[in-house]
């Protein structure tokens, strides 16, 4: 497949999500969005978005990038292209769709479990454990549910962690695809995020990397290799459904 990714920030780029696709075999290829402004259109030989996130609101549609962004998710909406959107991504995936953007009731900075939700059946969460997942939050802003979107993964306190709209195309609140650099790089560049931790709070998320990011990193492989198969399906069907 040929993905093109929408990446908001140089250190927030596709990571373990795109090593996995690319040891797939699948070709990526970035739009670097802090200066190059995205097409009108997604290109025709495109089979799936991904939208990564930054430091952006989704209701900055004042924003020219933000605007040609949700732009091209409405297309995929439309298209029933495969998708992909992390944190920022979900965001306007959820915006595109018709939800608000509004503040986290709790500005989630560091490792939070996410619990099923209606996810029984899902081909990415279908088999998480009900007593959830730790994964790493790095936002302070959240979404209400589109209306025409599967709830997937929650959260008591922030309650809208993962959707699905169509088929393969999901939207998560949190980052599967970090490591520990790429944690440390968000430390050092985020004045605001370190003064909200605190030395405590800094300490404790250096804390909960050691205790939890082997498994979400192990729960990211699995669940890009089932959204890989997802995102194949839709590929076929959209082919059928056009052909040459």
């Amino acid at each position: 497949m040929n993905l093109l990714v929408l990446q908001h920030l140089p250190i927030e780029g596709p990571a373990l999500i795109g090593e996995i696709l690319e040891e797939a075999g699948h070709q990526l290829t970035t739009i670097e969005l802090w200066h190059t402004q995205p097409g009108d259109h997604i290109p025709d030989d495109c089979d799936g978005l991904i939208i990564m996130g930054g430091p952006q609101s989704a209701s900055d549609t004042h924003l020219e990038t933000i605007a040609a962004c949700l732009h091209l998710v409405r297309q995929a909406i439309e298209r029933q292209m495969p998708m992909l959107g992390i944190c920022l991504g979900a965001q306007l995936m959820a915006r595109a769709a018709g939800a608000s953007i509004m503040p986290s009731p709790v500005r989630e900075l560091g490792w939070y479990p996410v619990y099923p939700v209606d996810s029984d059946h899902d081909p990415l969460f279908g088999h998480l454990d009900r007593r959830g997942l730790y994964v790493f939050q790095w936002h302070g802003e959240t979404f209400s549910m589109p209306e025409t979107a599967t709830w997937l993964l929650g959260h008591p306190d922030v309650k809208h962690q993962a959707f699905r709209l169509g088929r393969g195309q999901y939207g998560l609140q949190f980052h599967i695809e970090v490591d520990a650099d790429t944690i440390a790089a968000w430390i050092d560049a985020g004045d605001s995020e370190r003064r909200h931790l605190g030395e405590q709070g800094l300490r404790r998320l250096h804390e909960d990397s050691t205790r939890h990011l082997e498994a979400a990193r192990n729960f990211c492989r699995n669940m890009i290799t089932a959204w890989i198969a997802e995102a194949d399906h839709c590929r076929q069907t959209i082919n059928a459904a056009n052909p040459l």
